[in-house]
């Protein structure tokens, strides 16, 4: 990779990707709004340096341009691309980089087929989405990368640029402050959590809090952005709460505790299979 010179910015096209640890707006597009993308997007039948230069991005915080995807398997998948030129002799081959993406099963569409992030297309090569795999052209790509540098869907699959975020404005109300008050209260376990059990389920809880201390919330994997409903309630102690996370095939029980001094962190155990493992969670402060 070092030997990868983006330009984008060069040109006014800045290809940069935000690194916050917390899910930004690309996360928050899941696969409803992929089908919004598709089905009332203008599909394309290629995309070039040009073309990208036009697209607005999702968010003030991402400025590489995304594309939703419909594959020849009927899934859904979005994309950040990055156009760059890549030293090879005396002559730059042009490349694309697939910089994140992510692909949701249409049976399922809390569930992924596969996600993963800096991936390098070179001319005469695809990408299956299903399988997150890049592939010689005839080999199942999705899309394909061309000699003059254009990015084509391929077979049935369909490609379509996603201008501006989809989501619907958030509307502005009083932010909680946990520390604005003494004990706790069910409030101050509503918001977003970066948790990890044990080193292998690592990723983000979403989680809201009605005023009789009901929870909802969802899991955010990290590995494969899987989206997990979650559903629990304010324990028998005012800083405790009881979950039930709803994974693909099983159950995880999480019995958790908010520290009581400025109440950033959770931590506790996690019940899988009868096992028992131990978390901790750290609040993530909200966006500005």
């Amino acid at each position: 990779m070092r030997s990868l010179r983006l330009f984008g910015c060069v040109i006014g096209l800045c290809i940069a990707v935000s690194t916050a640890d917390a899910a930004d707006v690309f996360d928050r597009h899941t696969m409803s709004e992929l089908r919004q993308a598709i089905g009332q997007g203008t599909p394309t039948s290629q995309l070039t340096l040009a073309d990208v230069g036009k697209i607005k991005p999702l968010g003030k915080n991402l400025s590489s341009p995304c594309i939703a995807v419909k594959t020849n398997d009927g899934n859904y998948a979005k994309a950040l691309l990055g156009w760059g030129l890549r030293k090879s002799g005396d002559q730059p081959t042009p490349v694309v980089v697939l910089e994140r993406y992510v692909t949701y099963r249409i049976d399922r569409p809390e569930l992924t087929t596969a996600a993963g992030k800096d991936v390098m297309l070179f001319p005469g090569f695809g990408f299956n989405f299903d399988i997150g795999q890049v592939v010689p052209v005839g080999h199942g790509a999705d899309v394909e990368f061309t000699a003059e540098g254009a990015l084509k869907p391929v077979g049935d699959a369909v490609l379509s640029p996603i201008s501006g975020s989809l989501l619907p404005p958030v509307e502005a109300t009083a932010k909680h402050d946990p520390q604005a008050h003494e004990g706790v209260l069910p409030a101050d376990f509503a918001g977003t959590w970066q948790v990890d059990a044990d080193g292998r389920w690592k990723g983000e809880w979403v989680l809201a809090v009605d005023a009789e201390g009901r929870i909802t919330g969802t899991f955010i994997s990290d590995e494969l952005q899987n989206r997990y409903e979650m559903l629990g309630q304010i324990g028998a102690t005012p800083q405790q709460l009881k979950l039930m996370i709803t994974l693909a095939n099983t159950q995880m029980q999480v019995d958790g505790y908010l520290w009581t001094t400025d109440k950033s962190k959770l931590a506790g155990t996690v019940t899988l299979v009868g096992r028992k493992f131990g978390f901790v969670a750290t609040r993530v402060p909200d966006a500005e």
